[in-house]
């Protein structure tokens, strides 16, 4: 019973950091960009629910912290809700008001302005995930595993195919192959379909086709999920090498990009009908991924010392991800989300006027009615993951 209780409170804690730190840094981005074109903050809050502590700074923003640590939001002058919707009764008075000062509203900024603040909050999102990225491969330097067959299970699509032991994989489809993990992640956007390969075998280069079959296989993390496989595994020989300033720069803008195609090429897919959304995860699956994760690092070390190092390496990778998930979440051009407004900004440059109240309420409208969808495929994924956790 204690080291569930234990367990519980590991997973509570992981979970309550990674989720605060990527929230308030989405919106720190908002507030930066608006507090730069001039827009007064009303308001912003670390956690949600009930006060805390609050403090008002000099330009008049209430600073809070709030009861519950879930992330947090920034409220702008003229704001309606937490979707940043104008609230034309509220803009009306404001400005009548407030006169010329009316011009710290966001709703009475330029165009260019309100795209900025809007776009800044996922551009945060990414620059922290590169900032983490850096000084990870900064401090330990980058390993991988080279693209070679080390091992092929009896009986697989990889035995059937003719894969041998030693076989280089130069290219899968369109894409040069430069380390194992780019073989997974390509079969995993293929299942069920026959995939062209090139492999280099004793400095020949061998073209072959192999089906990717969806099986489910052990996630590392105590659990199962299901993954599109051939039946070949890596040699186990990993290459490591240190890098300089410059290099871990480069190193983590290329993670950064490796993440945004694999999830935008994921997305495409399902939109397509080519992949099964059930890779999608939501709250429960943070929770419990940054749990798994949490305790993972815990049991496995030797030592207080090396839990705490492992513990604090770990959670800040996930940072990084799901910091770059939110980024992407929010582009995506859903109204209610950063990405719609933009594309509602982009129609009012095109058009020369903004797109009419009633127009916007509608999006609004529709746009939470898909975010709640997106929430219950998620949450469904989330709920069977769960549900094979024990077996």
């Amino acid at each position: 019973m204690l080291d569930l209780l234990t367990s519980g409170l590991v997973t509570i804690l992981a979970f309550t950091a990674v989720i605060s730190v990527v929230v308030i840094i989405h919106e720190l981005g908002h507030y930066i960009a608006g507090r730069w074109c001039g827009v007064h903050a009303e308001v912003f809050s670390m956690g949600f629910g009930p006060t805390l502590f609050a403090v008002r700074d000099k330009r008049g923003t209430l600073w809070r912290l709030a009861a519950l640590p879930l992330g947090g939001y920034v409220r702008f002058m003229g704001d309606a809700g937490a979707a940043s919707e104008p609230d034309q009764e509220k803009l009306d008075e404001i400005q009548a008001r407030l006169g010329a000062d009316a011009d710290r509203c966001f709703h009475f900024k330029p165009l260019w302005q309100r795209a900025i603040i809007v776009a800044a909050g996922p551009i945060a999102n990414f620059v922290l995930a590169v900032l983490v990225f850096f000084a990870l491969f900064a401090t330990f330097g980058q390993s991988t595993q080279a693209p070679i067959v080390g091992s092929v299970r009896a009986e697989s699509e990889a035995e059937r195919a003719g894969l041998q032991v030693g076989d280089r994989i130069v290219r899968i489809a369109e894409t040069q192959i430069e380390a194992f993990p780019e073989i997974m992640t390509e079969f995993m956007l293929r299942p069920d379909e026959d995939v062209a390969i090139r492999i280099d075998r004793d400095g020949r280069m061998i073209d072959m086709t192999v089906t990717p079959r969806v099986t489910r296989v052990p996630d590392g993390l105590g659990g199962y999920r299901e993954r599109a496989i051939v039946g070949f595994g890596p040699t186990g020989e990993t290459y490591f090498r240190r890098l300089g300033p410059i290099e871990s720069v480069g190193a983590a803008f290329a993670q950064v990009g490796r993440v945004v195609s694999l999830t935008g090429r994921y997305v495409w897919r399902i939109v397509t009908g080519r992949v099964p959304p059930n890779m999608l995860n939501g709250p429960l699956g943070i929770v419990t991924v940054s749990g798994q994760v949490a305790n993972a690092s815990i049991d496995n070390a030797q030592s207080a010392g090396q839990a705490a190092g492992g513990l604090a390496i770990n959670l800040i990778q996930l940072v990084a991800l799901f910091s770059i998930g939110l980024g992407l979440v929010n582009l995506l051009p859903i109204p209610i989300l950063d990405g719609g407004h933009l594309v509602y900004y982009a129609y009012e440059a095109v058009a020369g006027r903004p797109l009419s109240a009633k127009a916007q309420a509608i999006g609004f409208r529709v746009g939470l009615a898909l975010v709640l969808g997106l929430m219950l495929v998620a949450t469904w994924n989330d709920l069977v993951y769960l549900g094979g956790l024990g077996s």
